[in-house]
């Protein structure tokens, strides 16, 4: 009786390591598309499911997206994107998806800046995503598609689901770098980085003291501007017409938290339902790599749904 279930122990032991090591995904990191909007190669990251070149069928398809400072291999090369991606699909945490891994550059936060001289928001829709979904066989409908990511990325995850709700079902949103800008006070000068920063991103200051595109490009401002959502939070409509099904993610010992949890608050002023997880940690890729985890399944149980 024992041997017998030491080898069942064994057996299933064994099966489990087998199907983890057959339906692992392949990654890759040398893809590139030229781009007429930004004038210059734009290279991204690909990762294709187990069964990809085999079979005939679509495959949903999530935007995962970088940090500030960092490019299109962040999230294969620290971020284990491969390895999390794949076990979540094998154990069936997730269904197959495709994820793409775009170049956001180190800070163009996802977004037109001010001068139109970078215009990463149009190259993503006029040519990025028509590319990608021609070029890979996705389900090339919102119900298809989810974007997630951190930091940088979780700002630019946010905004595009909220701004360009009809063509995302899901968003995850890691340590979003949801900044907040004050006025100036009177005899007060800004920072060196406010002034070099929200300058190239969202102008100089208008006559309110703020940057003069940053209403239009704050999370926090876009969601103060909208009319408030008139079925409970937690009902059985669930989400808002048109608006994605939303968690923000951010650590307590985050820099970024007070931001997050401001955001937070003025969703729930709007009745607009989302989920909002803190757990330990910060702003590392420790944090970021089980927040992928945690993003594999809701962005999984959204899409067979």
């Amino acid at each position: 009786m024992k041997k017998a279930r030491l080898l069942l122990i064994l057996s299933a032991a064994f099966f489990a390591v087998f199907n983890s090591m057959a339906q692992k995904g392949t990654v890759d990191c040398s893809q590139v598309i030229n781009s007429e909007i930004l004038k210059k190669e734009m290279h991204y990251s690909v990762y294709l499911p187990d069964g990809y070149t085999t079979s005939n069928r679509n495959y949903p398809v999530l935007y995962l997206l970088h940090g500030m400072m960092g490019d299109h291999t962040g999230w294969v090369n620290v971020g284990e994107v491969n390895r999390i991606a794949s076990k979540a699909m094998a154990d069936g945490t997730a269904p197959e998806m495709i994820i793409i891994m775009p170049d956001g550059l180190i800070d163009a936060f996802y977004i037109n800046n001010y001068d139109k001289s970078v215009r990463w928001e149009d190259f993503f829709y006029q040519e990025f995503i028509p590319q990608i979904e021609k070029k890979y066989r996705i389900q090339a409908t919102r119900n298809g598609r989810a974007i997630a990511g951190l930091s940088m990325g979780g700002y630019g995850s946010l905004y595009h689901a909220i701004k360009h709700n009809d063509m995302f079902k899901v968003c995850y949103a890691m340590s979003a770098a949801v900044i907040e800008v004050e006025p100036l006070k009177e005899g007060e000068t800004p920072s060196e980085f406010s002034r070099n920063f929200n300058l190239k991103l969202w102008g100089p200051n208008n006559a309110e003291g703020l940057p003069e595109n940053y209403r239009v490009h704050s999370v926090q401002e876009i969601v103060k501007a909208m009319e408030p959502y008139k079925e409970p939070v937690g009902s059985m409509f669930g989400a808002p017409p048109g608006l994605p099904k939303i968690m923000i993610d951010c650590g307590d010992d985050d820099f970024l938290i007070r931001q997050n949890t401001n955001l937070v608050h003025l969703m729930k002023e709007k009745n607009i339902p989302f989920e909002f997880r803190v757990r330990d940690g910060g702003h590392t890729w420790e944090y970021w790599r089980t927040a992928l985890e945690l993003a594999m399944k809701f962005v999984g149980d959204s899409f067979r749904n």
